[in-house]
């Protein structure tokens, strides 16, 4: 395996008129500067590295991407972007060179120059780099990376035990972690039920949210809205004396995002209208607030590394509105660099925590299908994947005695701890409780701060013209995903991780429709067949509605993102791919089971809107029409940014978007494309998805906010404690 990134004790890489700054990631030649994508980077540092060979496509497979395999228009695209901004007034050049059937090279000669007591600002461990100048050409020993690499507590952390566990790789010293790099995790343990007590933390009745426990424990942040007010408040609250102290100010919405590593200072955000910016403040409220910088709308978090350092999960990259990706960012110059690259076709990152003794970040990434437990140094170097699991990762804390992450799975009520010293799950306690939480925080091995659930989600309908939203299923369920059929509708309510099928009849009585609880992802229904489309994360089933017998079943190779019926004889459905990286569409026949790709790319959704027009919905925001004669896109439309997220519906022959606050219509022949037929004015709604119905309304799921309560969860000791 050859060596992808420089050391810490590398200032700058100079080739040609560039200069390269390996801590920021960018390139300067002297006008202009340019910022590098995390990939991009890599993949520069990989060719300076080994500058004396011939890359071959399957070394950047092996050490570029980490991957089993990598598609080759993949690397070519990436390639064409690295060359394209290698270009310059200044640098005209030839820099990378194509070998024919044989790979790549890098055509300068590269320059490294060191810092000048071969130690970076941010790192002080000794160097067993034997080099005595300043500044070096790269040698042979530098390219295969045994001359300047560093250990830090990060590669140790690895080394023993932890080396053990890793499945289908090969232990030797030295081994480097890369991203998408997976570890096998198995959790071979016994789930302990485990009795608990509440105490309620906060009488003041309103909606609590967004906790965000300082490091050492001692303080809560968090977001309030007292009752009958519309805006949310920043209250920072010592656990031990219970004091509060309260930030906020009408109209304006206050959200913490993370803490210095001292626990000194809080950071957080204000959102007002369409402003957003980042601010901080000392914990005890004893200064003034002191603006730091603008941000983006969309949700963040986010937490000190080093001083003067925040890292925070950035919304908005490669221009999608619900990917994000971290950073980090200088709070003194402002100067700021990605230190995540998340795939296209997901959620993207979210920072967890930072554990200063290890000189790790935990972070998740959100996928289709699962949710990514990751860990890197603040640079973004070393990522490695740690586990995967099915439920969403809010928050973990890190017990620096047993080195256990020790997190809540709110869909199972379970507490998971995770050994850093084993590489695996240790202990898993579920809470004896119908109680369902929101937010959480670990306090210790026995004591949780949770929210109690927040949310109803209910389906409305709205019609054509927009006028009118009514309440179509409204529970203290969970209701979602409901479908027309001839006796009334059908939809599904969450059952913890599980779903259960309903009925509601034109009368409203509502009953089990007979199948068994699992983890549904979507219905469909065909009139025509009076059939049941059922849609999994691997797998789609057809079922006769009359008597429920299974038709028809097709398991599909990746993760199912939309299914729905094209015609009568039709249904079309989008899968990603297990490396994440590439979405594909398929058309099969439910009459004679024959399937084919579409060629179309990055593509989430599609539907048909009339005979020979599909409508598209991309990874990358973007509405497309696509001709099925021509096989081309003859009309395409990017789509506002997203208050909550995206989704499309086709009903009548008209295309309608929603983005979480507004449902709009789609009409590529007009001058105004997109026409907004309804506005959601309540703060506590949102539209969670819209869908066409055979009657001729659309159906809409809105989560709506409604109070709940602060609480201290206490696990009572039975022995089964986490240690």
């Amino acid at each position: 395996m050859n060596e992808v990134k420089f050391s810490r004790q590398v200032k700058e890489v100079r080739f040609g008129h560039w200069v390269l700054d390996p801590k920021r990631q960018c390139i300067c030649d002297g006008d202009t500067t340019r910022e590098l994508e995390p990939l991009l980077f890599r993949l520069l540092c990989y060719l300076i590295i080994n500058n004396e060979q011939i890359i071959t496509r399957q070394d950047l497979v092996d050490d570029v991407w980490s991957q089993n395999y990598v598609d080759d228009n993949a690397i070519n695209r990436a390639m064409s972007e690295l060359r394209k901004i290698l270009k310059s007034e200044k640098q005209r050049g030839i820099v990378v060179k194509t070998h024919y059937r044989k790979g790549y090279s890098f055509f300068l000669e590269p320059e490294i120059i060191y810092y000048p007591d071969k130690l970076s600002p941010s790192h002080t461990e000794p160097n067993p780099s034997s080099a005595t100048s300043t500044t070096s050409q790269v040698s042979k020993s530098e390219s295969t990376g045994n001359a300047e690499k560093a250990p830090n507590r990060f590669t140790w952390l690895f080394k023993g035990a932890a080396l053990c566990c890793v499945i289908g790789l090969t232990v030797a010293v030295g081994v480097k972690f890369s991203i998408d790099e997976q570890v096998e995790i198995k959790p071979g343990i016994i789930t302990q039920e485990q009795p608990i007590k509440e105490h309620v933390l906060s009488w003041v009745q309103g909606r609590y949210t967004l906790l965000n426990l300082s490091p050492n424990d001692a303080m809560v942040a968090y977001s309030f809205i007292k009752r009958d007010t519309d805006y949310y408040s920043l209250v920072v609250k010592n656990l031990k004396s219970g004091h509060e102290r309260r930030l906020g100010e009408q109209g304006v919405n206050y959200y913490p995002v993370g803490w210095s590593v001292d626990s000194n200072t809080i950071y957080y955000r204000i959102v007002d209208g369409d402003k957003c910016q980042v601010w901080q403040l000392n914990a005890d409220f004893s200064s003034g607030s002191e603006y730091l910088f603008d941000c983006k709308i969309s949700s963040m978090t986010g937490g000190e590394v080093n001083q003067g350092r925040l890292v925070y999960a950035k919304s908005g990259y490669r221009n999608r509105d619900e990917l994000s990706a971290l950073t980090n960012r200088d709070l003194v110059t402002g100067d700021e660099f990605q230190i995540t690259s998340p795939n296209l076709n997901s959620y993207g990152d979210r920072f967890l925590t930072y554990i200063p003794e290890k000189e790790i970040i935990l972070f998740e990434r959100r996928q289709y299908d699962t949710n990514e437990l990751y860990m890197t140094d603040p640079d973004g170097g070393n990522q490695i994947k740690i586990y995967d699991s099915p439920s969403r990762i809010w928050g973990l804390n890190y017990d620096d005695k047993t080195e256990q992450l020790v997190w809540f799975n709110n869909a199972e009520n379970i507490v998971y701890g995770f050994s850093l010293r084993e590489m695996r799950l240790v202990k898993a306690q579920k809470l004896l409780t119908d109680q369902f939480y929101a937010n959480y925080e670990i306090l210790n091995s026995h004591d949780l701060l949770m929210t109690s659930y927040p949310f109803v989600l209910d389906i409305y309908s709205l019609d054509k013209q927009g006028k009118e939203l009514a309440p179509l299923i409204n529970s203290k369920r969970e209701d979602t995903r409901a479908i027309e059929v001839p006796n009334g509708f059908l939809f599904l309510t969450r059952l913890g991780h599980l779903y259960q099928i309903h009925q509601m009849s034109h009368d409203g009585q509502v009953t089990p429709l007979g199948l068994p609880n699992a983890k549904y992802k979507a219905l469909r229904y065909n009139q025509a067949t009076n059939e049941l489309l059922i849609q999994f994360a691997r797998k789609i089933e057809v079922y006769n509605l009359s008597d429920l017998s299974l038709s028809m079943s097709k398991p599909v190779e990746g993760t199912l993102v939309s299914v729905e019926y094209l015609s009568d004889n039709e249904i079309s459905y989008t899968v990603i791919d297990d490396q994440k990286m590439n979405s594909r569409a398929y058309v099969w026949s439910n009459v004679d089971g024959h399937v084919r790709e579409l060629p179309i790319q990055s593509t989430l959704w599609l539907d048909r809107l009339d005979e020979d027009t599909l409508i598209t919905l991309s990874s990358n925001d973007i509405i497309s029409a696509f001709d099925l004669r021509s096989g081309e896109v003859i009309h395409r439309v990017e789509l506002p940014p997203a208050k909550y997220k995206h989704s499309v519906a086709i009903l009548d022959g008209n295309i309608y978007h929603s983005n979480g606050e507004r449902i709009s219509k789609i009409d590529f022949s007009s001058d105004v494309t997109i026409e907004t037929i309804y506005t959601v004015n309540n703060p506590k709604l949102f539209i969670e998805q819209i869908r066409a119905s055979e009657s001729g309304r659309l159906l809409t799921d809105i989560i709506e906010t409604v109070e709940n309560q602060l609480l201290k969860v206490s696990m009572i000791n039975t022995g089964n404690n986490l240690n």
